[in-house]
C-alpha cells in the first residue's frame, strides 16, 4: 500500500469514529425519551383523586388508557431503535479496530523506512568524508605528478608515492564501508567475533580502558543479530563523538534464552528524554530497531554521570 492508500484508510476511520459519535449521541436521546415515556405513564396512573371511585365507577388506568399505551409504546419504539443503533455500533468497532490494525502496521513499516534512511545517510556521509575526498584529492596529485615528469622525475616519483599511499587508505576505508553494509565474520567465524572486530576497530588508537565480556550468541534468524549489531555499533559511535569518557565497560551474555547486551561509560552523559538538535535520530531509532524485533531496551544517564544501556532480546 502506498502513502494514498493509508491516508484513504485513516479518513475512513475519523469518519467511522464521526458515526460512532453520532450513535452514542442518538443512544442517549433515545434513553432519556424512554426515561421521559416512563415517568409520564407513572404520573397518569397515579393522578386518580380520593374521591375519584366515589363518583365513577372508573379508575385512572382507564380513564387515561390510550395515553398509557402511548407511553409504553414509545418505551418499546427507543428500545428497538437502539438495538439496532447497537448492532451498528458494534459493527463499527470491528471494523475500526482492523483499519486500525493495517495501519499500525504501516507505522513499523515508516520505522523501518527511517531505518534504512538513516543507514543510507550515514553510508553517504561515510563516503563523503573520506574516499570522495582521498579521491579527490588523487587526482591533484596525479596531475602535479604529470608535470614533474618532464622537470623533476624525483619530485613526480615522491607524488607519485603520496599517490599510492592514499589509494591504499581510501581502499581500506572502502573495504570499512562494506564490513559495515554486511560484516562477513557474521557468516564466517559468529556474532561473537563481529562484536569482537566492533570493538577493536572502536578502540583503536587505545583511547579509552575497555572491558568486554562476550558470550557466543547464536540465533536461527540472522537478521535478529544484524539488529542487534547495528544497535551496538550506535552506541559506540554515540561514545566516540559525543561521551568524551575514559572508561567503556561491555558485556553480551545469553540468559534464559535472551541476548542482554549493557554498555557503561563514564562520559558526560546527557538527558535521554530531550529531544535531540537537528535531524539525527539515532535514538529513536535504535529503540525502533530493538522493538522490530521484541526486544527492550533501557538508557539511563545524566550529565556528568555517564551513560548506561541495557538491551534485551529474545534470541532462542
Amino acid at each position: 500500500m502506498n502513502f494514498d492508500d493509508y491516508s484513504a484508510l485513516e479518513k475512513i476511520v475519523q469518519e467511522m469514529c464521526g458515526e460512532l459519535k453520532i450513535i452514542e449521541d442518538k443512544v442517549k436521546y433515545n434513553l432519556q425519551c424512554m426515561k421521559e415515556a416512563e415517568v409520564y405513564a407513572h404520573l397518569l396512573t397515579d393522578s386518580e383523586p380520593e374521591n375519584f371511585k366515589l363518583f365513577s365507577p372508573r379508575n385512572a388506568v382507564n380513564v387515561h388508557k390510550e395515553e398509557i399505551a402511548k407511553a409504553y409504546q414509545e418505551i418499546e419504539n427507543c428500545k428497538c431503535k437502539n438495538e439496532r443503533l447497537y448492532e451498528r455500533k458494534d459493527l463499527l468497532n470491528s471494523r475500526i479496530k482492523i483499519l486500525e490494525n493495517i495501519l499500525e502496521h504501516r507505522e513499523d513499516g515508516m520505522t523501518v523506512l527511517n531505518i534504512q534512511e538513516e543507514d543510507r545517510q550515514r553510508i553517504a556521509r561515510d563516503l563523503h568524508d573520506t574516499s570522495l575526498q582521498n579521491l579527490a584529492h588523487l587526482i591533484h596529485k596525479i596531475e602535479l605528478s604529470t608535470l614533474y615528469l618532464d622537470e623533476d622525475v624525483v619530485k613526480a616519483k615522491l607524488e607519485l608515492t603520496v599517490v599510492n599511499n592514499i589509494l591504499k587508505k581510501t581502499i581500506d576505508e572502502i573495504r570499512n564501508i562494506i564490513f559495515d553494509l554486511r560484516p562477513m565474520t557474521f557468516d564466517d567465524l559468529g556474532f561473537k567475533a563481529a562484536l569482537e572486530r566492533l570493538l577493536a576497530a572502536f578502540n583503536e588508537n587505545q583511547r579509552y580502558y575497555l572491558e568486554a565480556d562476550i558470550d557466543d550468541v547464536s540465533c536461527e534468524n540472522n537478521l535478529i543479530l544484524v539488529s542487534i549489531y547495528r544497535v551496538i555499533q550506535e552506541c559506540l559511535n554515540n561514545i566516540d563523538k559525543h561521551a568524551k569518557a575514559e572508561k567503556v565497560f561491555f558485556s553480551c551474555k545469553m540468559k534464559e534464552g535472551s541476548c542482554i547486551i549493557t554498555i557503561k561509560d563514564d562520559g558526560k552523559g546527557f538527558d535521554p528524554e530531550k529531544k535531540p538538535e537537528g535531524k539525527h535520530f539515532g535514538l529513536s531509532l535504535m529503540r525502533e530497531r530493538i522493538r522490530l524485533i521484541n526486544g527492550r531496551i533501557s538508557i539511563s544517564s545524566s550529565e556528568q554521570e555517564g551513560t548506561y544501556i541495557k538491551i534485551e532480546v529474545p534470541v532462542a
